[in-house]
């Protein structure tokens, strides 16, 4: 879509995507090395916005495209502060781009910001864009660590697997009895071996199932990139299942930098694995079991190995951190 710019606006629009080239340079000079995987493609996307905007006669468009591309890719690669910077650039560059519009409303949703992402994509929508889709605000209230941290605080909490064995254990009594009960993915629940009780679903954004469907309190949706948990949340959240909705800052909390930071584990690590090691993160719980993740396939090895190592005791099926 060609733009014609105002008498004097050029030059505020080469001031605009040059100060966001410099930010995105510096994003490049703060990397100190190897890129990791994950950022190899949005290494090459600012390198192609640079060459675009260095170029001895400039083209607007393909800049400005260059320009949005580097947002989406932040995105997919989990730097959300640098696609919001570039998404604002883009819609003060082209206040009618549809496809600029889109981006900052996804790069507002992936920041948890969903009253802003709404105004941005009704403007896209006003535009002739996608139109407006429902956000998770009608399918819960959107909470944070904090407000979840206040929520498990004090309380026993056990995280139930899924699996034959737990569903015959016969502990579906004692289960029930915990202050919280936190299910995983595409949970069933048989009231004799697993209880009935779902305060939390923990769920990642792959898993299907009729799990969504039922009732809870609290549901996690888990997804390592921002665009696979916007997704979900938006193809799969069911209006009315659920109170609350983690948002952004709880939707990949063992390897985020803001909240354990650890990237060693596996890049989508198990929903089990997550939530053990997040409440033992949080550390508000007196008491933190979990039902069945001993039983081989429940957990990958290496998460097998941390559980079994920080576990204080140990009862048949229970694994007791707390």
């Amino acid at each position: 879509m060609k733009v014609r710019l105002r008498p004097g606006s050029v030059a505020r629009a080469e001031d605009l995507i040059t100060a966001c080239v410099r930010e995105c340079a510096g994003y490049l000079a703060a990397l100190d090395g190897v890129a990791a995987p994950e950022r190899t493609k949005l290494v090459a996307a600012i390198g192609t916005l640079i060459a675009e905007h260095t170029a001895f006669e400039p083209a607007g468009d393909r800049s400005f495209d260059a320009l949005l591309n580097v947002g989406r890719v932040a995105l997919d690669a989990g730097e959300v502060r640098l696609a919001r910077r570039v998404a604002d650039s883009g819609v003060a560059l082209r206040a009618r781009s549809q496809d600029a519009w889109r981006l900052r409303a996804q790069a507002l949703e992936a920041d948890g910001r969903f009253g802003e992402a709404g105004h941005a994509r009704g403007r896209c929508a006003a535009l002739g864009g996608e139109p407006l889709d429902g956000l998770p605000l009608e399918g819960g209230e959107p909470i944070g660590v904090a407000a979840f941290t206040d929520q498990i605080a004090g309380r026993a909490v056990c995280v139930v697997a899924n699996g034959e064995e737990v569903a015959g254990s016969g502990l579906g009594t004692r289960i029930d009895r915990y202050d919280l009960v936190i299910r995983v993915d595409s949970f069933q629940t048989h009231a004799p071996g697993t209880g009935e009780r779902v305060d939390v679903h923990a769920v990642s954004h792959r898993s299907g199932g009729p799990g969504w469907r039922r009732r809870a309190q609290t549901r996690l949706v888990l997804g390592e990139q921002p665009g696979q948990w916007w997704e979900a949340i938006r193809q799969r959240l069911v209006p009315g299942a659920q109170s609350y909705v983690g948002d952004r800052s709880l939707s990949r909390p063992v390897r985020d930098p803001a909240l354990i930071g650890e990237v060693r584990w596996a890049a989508d690590p198990s929903t089990g694995f997550v939530m053990a090691r997040l409440l033992d993160f949080l550390d508000v719980s007196p008491r933190i079991d979990l039902v069945g993740f001993g039983l081989p396939g429940q957990l990958r090895a290496e998460e097998r190995q941390w559980v079994l190592g920080h576990a204080r005791h140990r009862d048949g099926l229970l694994i007791s951190l707390r």
